[in-house]
């Protein structure tokens, strides 16, 4: 009797205790087996816009941020790449306005396979012409851009060969910065271009390593860019790129030699962007 009595007086204890009924009920948690995730680096923390070219149709989709730009007289055909056939071909990509002049320091980035051709054919031009916006013009006006031969400067005895140039007003304002040679062509190539305030720098690298570092005390701010264009010129006379695009990165930052060298390591299709 009395221990069947003590038996029921424990049942009404542990009855009563539900903390202990689950303790007893179910063991702890087994520790954690999957490793802490690597911290993330400078290359993933200052991308702020990203174009893959995936998909289909007339929309080149953001993957980053929601600055998702226009395919103007082509569309994408779902290879996550972008052929552009230059020429008078009006194939291009519109990015929005603003999409510059809102950085300080900046990093332009892109993989992409020139077919050759003509001068000043633009990798990208950002900012207005005398027309206006939307529109290429007798001449550019204020700008950034990057394209992949000049033609024979003379006065400045510089031979065709890639060309970064900034300017707030046109031919006679330009600071110019030239490649020892042309963008390659009929090869797959990586391209950046560094802004960066603090140094007054803009620096031009392929294939991550740096190919020239010139001076640039002015600001991206300065640059009226309505008009952001990915293989078109704000100057009409200019023919457009041919090319196919695989990747096109902004960053907001300037990414330095060790971060540029890394990105194009590993490549286009880098998973963790």
């Amino acid at each position: 009797m009395y221990e069947r009595a003590r038996l029921l007086l424990l049942v009404g204890v542990i009855g009563c205790e539900p903390n202990v009924v689950e303790a007893v009920r179910e063991p702890p948690p087994a520790p954690s087996s999957s490793a802490p995730s690597p911290p993330s680096s400078p290359l993933e923390t200052s991308l702020i816009h990203r174009y893959s070219f995936d998909g289909d149709g007339s929309e080149a989709r953001d993957s980053k941020g929601a600055a998702h730009g226009l395919v103007q007289g082509t569309e994408l055909a779902g290879t996550g790449q972008l052929p552009l056939a230059g020429e008078r071909s009006g194939q291009y990509v519109d990015l929005p306005n603003g999409i510059v002049s809102g950085l300080g320091d900046a990093t332009f980035e892109a993989w992409l396979n020139w077919s050759g051709g003509g001068a000043w054919q633009r990798i990208f031009d950002f900012g207005n012409s005398s027309a206006g916006e939307d529109s290429a013009g007798s001449t550019g006006t204020s700008y950034l851009f990057l394209a992949t031969v000049s033609s024979p400067d003379t006065p400045d005895n510089l031979p065709p060969a890639m060309r970064l140039v900034y300017s707030q007003r046109g031919v006679a304002d330009e600071d110019v910065c030239s490649a020892p040679d042309p963008f390659p062509s009929g090869v797959m190539t990586h391209v950046a271009v560094v802004i960066e305030q603090a140094t007054q720098r803009m620096a031009l690298y392929q294939d991550g390593a740096l190919l020239v570092d010139c001076t640039l005390s002015r600001p991206l701010s300065a640059i009226d860019d309505v008009n952001n264009w990915l293989g078109h010129s704000n100057y009409q006379a200019d023919v457009d790129l041919a090319a196919t695009y695989d990747e096109f990165r902004i960053y907001g930052a300037a990414l330095t030699d060790s971060e540029l060298s890394a990105s194009f390591s590993a490549g286009p299709d880098a998973a963790r962007f």
